[in-house]
């Protein structure tokens, strides 16, 4: 029985969207890409960097596609959430927060209700069908971050001087951590297995979720410049960008693995749904795609509990590489 790494190198893409860039995401199939500024929403095809969709919303700061792929949401910088359908870009819900931008806007894992975090110090939880608020977070300061669990059954938030856990269902807070967090717009926050990885002033932080104690940390230069996590699906490293680079470290090591240059200041970076792509957005609006410089895992049948099985014995926070 043998564990196969490698990668196929691809060639680098890169195109530009006009105006300011503040998000991207790809597409459930991995075939797109949207970005997300000042211009509202445009969806573009990878292979050919032909543009396939256009959704107005002036000033888009922060957007995602469900895990369904049915719908793509977004908040934009005059407060406004919304709801459309990927496919028809048909608007199927609005919101408008008084005079405050929303800084972030996440999915439930069933793609049923979406969380948006906003500068009036709420984060809302609002049912996609029924077009209703579920559940007002509220906070001491601007929500500059909103992020389901993987399994749906919490919320975690971020302000400036903490990041805090709620019961998705009820409402109820669960845990408050106090840490200071990287003034991003729902890029310096995300889940990682059960644990939260956090961008802070120091670094990056692993902290568990159920209690807010700290697991681990990368230490990184303190700066003011944009600051941006994302991690693959198989979990074996960590995006961190920082001004106009994208370092890989090993989440098991806390070794650097490698890295990409941007031309400009980095504003979002995206993995693509198989892992194979990332997609790194920069502040002036290009968009550079290419393979992370790490080799990632390829499946290989019948090792995938095996590989469970052990990394829960050895592991305090296991990821199944393959799984």
């Amino acid at each position: 029985m043998m564990l196969i790494v490698g990668q196929d190198r691809r060639d680098r893409i890169e195109f530009n969207v006009i105006g300011w860039l503040y998000a991207a995401a790809f597409s459930v199939n991995g075939e797109c890409i949207w970005s997300g500024g000042q211009d509202g929403l445009q969806e573009w095809r990878v292979e050919d960097r032909e543009q396939m969709a256009t959704v107005e919303a002036p000033r888009v700061r922060c957007h995602t596609v469900s895990r369904d792929g049915r719908w793509i949401t977004a908040g934009t910088f005059w407060g406004y959430v919304h709801v459309w359908d990927a496919k028809t870009c048909e608007q199927v819900f609005v919101h408008k927060e008084d005079l405050d931008q929303i800084n972030g806007v996440d999915f439930s894992p069933d793609s049923t209700r979406v969380v948006s975090a906003s500068e009036n110090h709420t984060a809302a939880v609002w049912d996609i069908a029924t077009r209703e608020k579920v559940h007002t977070l509220r906070h001491e300061d601007d929500v500059f971050a909103a992020k389901y669990s993987p399994q749906g059954d919490r919320i975690a938030t971020a302000t400036r001087r903490c990041v805090r856990v709620y019961d998705s269902n009820d409402g109820r807070l669960l845990v408050d951590i106090k840490v200071e967090v990287a003034q991003s717009y729902n890029t310096a926050l995300l889940w990682y297995y059960n644990d939260l990885l956090v961008v802070s002033g120091t670094g990056i932080k692993q902290f568990e979720s159920s209690t807010g104690s700290t697991v681990s940390e990368w230490p990184m230069p303190s700066t003011r410049r944009p600051q941006c996590i994302a991690i693959p699906n198989h979990g074996k490293f960590i995006a961190y960008s920082s001004k106009g680079t994208v370092t890989f470290w090993d989440t098991l090591t806390h070794t650097q693995l490698g890295l990409i240059e941007h031309p400009q200041d980095i504003y979002s970076i995206a993995f693509s749904p198989d892992d194979q792509l990332i997609g790194i957005g920069g502040e002036n609006g290009k968009i550079i795609i290419e393979s992370p410089p790490v080799p990632l895992p390829i499946a290989v049948s019948g090792v995938s509990c095996w590989i469970r099985h052990i990394s829960t014995i050895l592991l305090p926070n296991p990821v199944c590489a393959l799984c």
